[in-house]
């Protein structure tokens, strides 16, 4: 006979599946889906200098608009300064020296968010 010892089969130490309760905060979303980069010039901060100058300088034909791909804009710049016969060039040279000003001031990465990605054509 078997000594007075009888083995059983079970399982000893059973364990809970592990099941996290933290979950981790996720990164936000780039603002305006954006990619991220280091490498401002590659992203068109190289436009900034010949925009803000050709601004500034012959802002009332607003060729800094066609530099900077915007279309509408420079023909709308263009159309009113000849169309006028040159009496609202002024004021659209005020606008053109107004907006060289703004894209000489901002900082490269500033200038890319916000008339690359962003495109905003006015001001």
């Amino acid at each position: 006979m078997i000594s007075g010892k009888q083995t059983t089969a079970y399982q000893s130490e059973y364990q809970v599946p592990y099941e996290p309760t933290y979950q981790p905060i996720q990164p936000p979303a780039p603002l305006y889906a954006q990619p991220q980069t280091d490498d401002w010039q590659k992203a068109g901060a190289d436009k900034k200098i010949i925009a803000g100058i050709l601004g500034i300088v012959v802002g009332a034909f607003g060729i800094h608009k066609f530099v900077l791909g915007y279309q509408k804009e420079g023909l709308t710049m263009l159309l009113v300064s000849i169309l006028s016969c040159g009496m609202l060039a002024g004021f659209m040279h005020v606008i053109g020296i107004i907006e060289g000003i703004m894209y000489l001031t901002k900082s490269d990465e500033e200038f890319v968010r916000t008339y690359v990605h962003g495109k905003k054509g006015w001001f």
